[in-house]
Parts: C-alpha cells; structure tokens; sequence
C-alpha cells in the first residue's frame, strides 16, 4: 500500500512539473512560427505575413487573436514580427499564475547575386 501512494505522489509531481512547463514550451514553439513568418514577410506584403502566421498559429492550437500580432517592415525590407500573449499555469485546475509573453523576431532581405 505504500508503494501506492508513493507512485502516486510521483505521478502527480511529474504532471504538475508538466503544467508549469506547458507555457514555456508553446513560447518556444511559437518563437519558432514567428522566425518563419517574418522569413516569409521579406519577400510579402505585411497583411499576408499577419495572416499567415495567424492562420499558422490557430492551426497548432494557439489561442492567440489577430490583434495581438503586430508586422512591421521597414524601407530596407527589415521585418519585425512581434506576438504579445497571455498564459496561465494551472495544476489540478487551478491557476497558479499568468504569464504574459512578448515573442519577436527579425529578419531582412538577403538578395542573392550571382
């Protein structure tokens, strides 16, 4: 019966330390949509960079709205994509504490010549 409890309590342990990490993960994973979506925003416009990232994005599962995405482009074709957003570590249920995100990324233009 000891032996029980103890593989309950690490099971339990191991699924809180999973719903802690869960924010951080999706950060990660979401840092690398917005590299890629301002890769793509180089070479279009600014309204099909939004919209590709966002569509990205509601794809994997991501609660994020349109209006938190912001694409900038500069006249040298530097593109600056940023992605503010909120989550929530929740064990069992309940919240422990929101987290709020600002991921960006920045590339420009890289023209080949041959």
């Amino acid at each position: 019966m000891r032996k029980f409890f103890l593989y309950v309590l690490v099971v339990a342990i191991v699924i809180a330390i999973g719903s802690a990490l869960r924010p951080y993960w999706d950060k990660y994973w979401i840092q690398e949509e917005v590299e890629v979506a301002a890769v793509y925003g180089t070479k279009n416009s600014l309204e099909n960079t939004k919209a590709f990232l966002f569509n990205k994005l509601k794809e994997e599962g991501y609660g994020i709205e349109e209006d938190q995405i912001d694409v900038n482009k500069d006249p040298k074709n530097y593109v600056t994509v940023t992605v503010r957003y909120s989550d929530k570590i929740s064990i069992f249920g309940k919240e422990v504490q929101e987290l709020h995100f600002t991921v960006t990324a920045t590339e420009r233009e890289i023209k080949a010549y041959y």
